[in-house]
């Protein structure tokens, strides 16, 4: 009798185990495959960063490389002499005879490109004047209004967005026809304007209703089409891209293009349509592929101060983006489909 109920346990005690084994297994597998998977997470977040940090260091060091041929090249018709040949002063007067370069020494500031190479990728540099954009901070509704029209705006409304961006920006506090001063601002509970050029694009949202007429699309287009540069205060038709010609007017017959220089108040801009040599500010577009598919772009203006040796250069960061692989980004009018390398001579050449 005994031996039939110790029998009887021994069955009992192995029927329980092998379920208990079953659940073992089923929990050690579950929670194999959510290791598993926490681990690919973290893998494609440390590739994600290392591929971020790895574009910054080509971004970094393409803009390191573009500057430095920037501020040691002469700036000649069309754009700059990379060769670092000798101008005499006669050449300078003469307008620089360019035809005796070669067709690479010349990084042409209309939208010329040159790359970079470095072991993690390539990074792609174009070069544009900034006298090819239209200058936000110059109280001039004959440049303003086109350039807000032909990123979108209803005529109202670029009208309303001139007035209220000159009132932000001027020192005085007398009111514009469709502006706002400091008592506007106050009404609507919102910091009172600066009275001082804008520093950066994002400084539009604080301009009293900017903020319903600058949409995310407008708001790029406003970034590609104009230069917050207070030292340039006019364009060079000559560096103009194709779309803000467009916009300005200046794309049809040449009476267009004598009726806005007659608009364009002093006798500066006037003249300026007919100059070829770029100005002492560029706006360099630089872009590199990532592993991910993505690509980071970097938009900087560079001001050479040659007068200034304690201080060179200005560099201003316009934007900085990552963006999908289906984008573009700025190379309007870019000249060329093969990109010539950044140093092009041979002492400088990379390896």
């Amino acid at each position: 009798m005994a031996r039939r109920e110790r029998h009887n346990s021994q069955a009992a005690d192995e029927g329980f185990v092998l379920p208990f084994v079953l659940v073992v297994i089923f929990v050690l597998a579950l929670t194999s495959a959510i290791a598993v998977r926490s681990i690919n997470a973290s893998s494609q977040i440390i590739i994600a960063l290392n591929d971020d940090v790895q574009a910054q260091q080509r971004l970094n060091s393409a803009e390191a490389d573009t500057l430095f041929v920037y501020l040691t090249s002469a700036p000649v018709k069309g754009g700059i002499d990379t060769s670092y040949t000798v101008w005499t002063g006669e050449d300078v007067l003469d307008g620089f005879d360019v035809s005796r370069l070669a067709e690479s020494a010349i990084w042409s500031a209309t939208g010329g490109i040159r790359s970079s190479h470095y072991p993690s990728g390539e990074v792609r540099v174009t070069y544009r004047d900034v006298a090819g954009f239209i200058p936000m901070n110059r109280d001039t509704p004959d440049l303003l209004l086109p350039l807000l029209s032909g990123v979108g705006l209803k005529k109202e409304d670029a009208q309303s967005a001139a007035s209220k961006l000159g009132d932000y920006t001027d020192s005085n506090h007398q009111r514009r026809f469709r502006g706002g001063e400091r008592a506007d601002y106050r009404l609507k509970r919102l910091p009172p304007p600066s009275d001082a050029p804008l520093r950066t694009y994002e400084e539009v949202y604080h301009i009293l209703e900017w903020d319903k007429y600058i949409t995310p699309e407008i708001y790029n287009r406003l970034r590609e089409y104009s230069t917050l540069t207070t030292a340039t205060t006019y364009y060079r038709t000559k560096f103009l891209s194709s779309r803000v010609k467009e916009i300005m007017g200046l794309d049809a017959t040449r009476s267009n293009v004598r009726r806005l220089a007659q608009n364009n108040v002093d006798l500066v801009d006037t003249a300026s349509t007919a100059i070829e040599t770029p100005t002492k500010q560029g706006r360099f577009y630089f872009s590199t592929p990532m592993a991910t598919g993505r690509t980071a772009i970097r938009v900087i203006e560079l001001e050479r101060s040659p007068l200034a040796p304690d201080q060179p250069f200005r560099r201003h960061v316009v934007f900085e983006e990552t963006r999908d692989a289906g984008d573009t980004d700025n190379t309007e009018d870019a000249l060329g489909k093969v990109s010539k390398p950044v140093f092009s001579t041979a002492d400088h050449a990379e390896k």
